[in-house]
């Protein structure tokens, strides 16, 4: 998907997910291990981001990843019609530019055509508050934090 006067969005599939590399050291640096996680399982098989309503999609700016986000059905859920946001990492130079919000947009997007809730974890008090101006409530439960009702 082209944007227009922003970055690129792309999906990640087996031909092109090793491009998520380039984000792994940046944070490992700032302590967020789910970035390298995100291509061990992919590498693995145990996420791949592939059964119905899935995907993990990248922010590019020019031939530079700036940013990844994905859903999945959620594993700590008891129905298959609860997504659940995966993965979300902006590069430290490009945050608080509107990129976040972008790719949450498509995530909740395509989450609206495949799910009837939205699920996440942070512990984070940024990303809680960044993700309460989205709409997610706060709903403390086990691997739950916040969720989005359609």
């Amino acid at each position: 998907m082209l944007l227009i006067d922003g970055p690129d969005l792309i999906t990640f599939t087996d031909s092109n997910y090793l491009m998520i590399e380039s984000l792994a050291g940046e944070a490992k640096q700032e302590g967020f291990e789910f970035v390298q996680r995100t291509i061990d399982d992919w590498i693995t098989g145990i996420n791949r981001f592939s059964r119905s309503g899935e995907g993990l999609w990248g922010l590019f700016s020019g031939t530079r990843l700036i940013g990844i986000g994905g859903l999945n059905i959620d594993p700590y859920a008891d129905d298959a019609t609860t997504g659940r946001v995966r993965h979300l990492y902006i590069r430290h130079d490009y945050r608080r530019q509107g990129h976040a919000s972008l790719l949450m947009s498509h995530i909740i997007g395509q989450a609206k055509l495949h799910f009837h809730q939205l699920r996440l974890f942070t512990a984070n008090p940024a990303a809680a508050t960044f993700y309460g101006n989205l709409g997610f409530k706060h709903l403390p439960g086990h691997k739950v934090s916040h969720v989005l009702t359609f």
